[in-house]
């Protein structure tokens, strides 16, 4: 029996043992190391568009504008033009009644008519005292010829002579007189005052001094206008200006170039082109932002004054740049970097970045076109390190 018991605590014994020894890990294998350089996969750099050109709004300006102004003050009983209309040289905007222009117009007529009938007075006085000292210097002049035929006394001929040559003296002196000139220039002022008078009162007509858009009028039917008051202005659009502000990137974008496209204020019209007049050196005190003028050529007159357009400030071709996948870029702090195939080696480039659109962000510097650049693996190897290139 106690045999038994023996035994039965031997294998009890002798199976714990063999379930502590089954129980205990294998020892962990050794890591395979990768034979062979880093895989990576690389694509050529290339060029790929940012977005649109870049823009500016912009605002249209008459190249040049005249003011309407009253010559003649009175009632302004009709308007005949209305602000934002198209007029051309000559045409009558508005009418104006005026009791005293017409009073005036008339004075002048008056005036005229006193200073030639003033002038054809002294010229018939003249022409008769002319005619009566020619008349009595040809008498004397015969009487003297019969003196001396019938040989009249020394006395007598002296007497004669010195009688002949006053008259000659008076009609010299007639002759001399500017009675007449005056008149003449007096009826010369006259029909300047009456001419005058007509085109300032112009039958009440306030006519447009030039070709253009008529802007500005601020007086209504009914108003009393002053002589000298400007009625409003005419806007000369055949050509017109474009003026912008820039901020300083801006004046970078614009450069040096002559031309700018533009559209119109819906963005959708037909592109345009405007000659750069002016782009300010230095900027504004108060804004600090550059003005820039253009000139455009408006014959058809579509674009209004103080109307605004969008300005390129850029072209489609200015805004495709070098470009990578945003992805190949590693990033170091504040400084990136991308790899490079260099004929077995990867070298490691910095990169200043900048827009970025879709998968690609802009490279301003530190690579160029047609470098290998790698795409995949970048992350997994060091500068310097060869590296194999695997199909993308």
């Amino acid at each position: 029996m106690k045999m038994m018991k023996g035994l039965l605590i031997l294998l009890c014994t002798a199976y714990i043992a063999g379930c502590s020894a089954s129980s205990a890990p294998a020892p962990a294998s050794a890591p395979v190391k990768e034979n062979g350089p880093q895989q990576v996969k690389v694509e050529a750099v290339g060029k790929h568009s940012m977005g649109d050109p870049r823009e500016q709004i912009a605002e249209v300006h008459a190249s040049t504008q005249v003011e309407v102004r009253v010559e003649s003050g009175g009632a302004l009983v009709k308007l005949l033009k209305k602000s934002g209309e198209m007029v051309q040289t000559g045409e009558v905007i508005a009418k104006l009644e005026s009791r005293n222009a017409l009073i005036m117009k008339e004075k002048a007529k008056l005036a005229l008519k006193s200073a030639e009938l003033s002038l054809s007075t002294t010229k018939e006085s003249v022409d008769d005292s002319r005619l009566q000292l020619t008349n009595a210097i040809r008498k004397l002049e015969e009487a003297l010829k019969q003196q001396i035929r019938d040989g009249a006394s020394e006395t007598e001929i002296e007497e004669n002579q010195r009688e002949l040559q006053a008259f000659l003296t008076k009609r010299e002196a007639l002759d001399r007189q500017k009675a007449v000139s005056i008149k003449e220039a007096e009826v010369e002022t006259s029909k300047l005052e009456l001419e005058q008078a007509e085109q300032t009162w112009n039958d009440g007509q306030i006519v447009s001094p030039a070709n253009g858009i008529l802007t500005d009028i601020k007086l209504a039917e009914g108003t009393n206008i002053q002589a000298g008051s400007i009625l409003g202005v005419v806007q000369m659009t055949g050509t017109v200006k474009i003026k912008a502000h820039l901020t300083e990137s801006a004046v970078k974008l614009v450069g040096s170039k002559k031309r700018l496209t533009f559209r119109d204020s819906s963005g959708n019209g037909a592109a345009r082109t405007a000659k750069v007049d002016h782009l300010s050196d230095v900027p504004d005190a108060a804004t600090r932002l550059y003005a820039l003028e253009l000139e455009a050529a408006n014959t058809d007159h579509s674009l209004k004054p103080l109307s605004r357009v969008h300005l390129q400030l850029t072209t489609a071709a200015e805004e495709t740049v070098v470009a990578v996948p945003s992805l190949s870029i590693v990033r170091e702090g504040r400084a990136a970097f991308v790899f490079v195939l260099n004929g077995s080696k990867a070298e490691k480039r910095e990169v200043q970045l900048g827009r970025v659109k879709g998968p690609y962000q802009e490279v301003i510097s530190g690579i160029k076109t047609e470098e290998q650049l790698v795409v995949s693996g970048q992350h997994n190897i060091k500068a310097g390190e060869v590296v194999k290139v695997v199909q993308q």
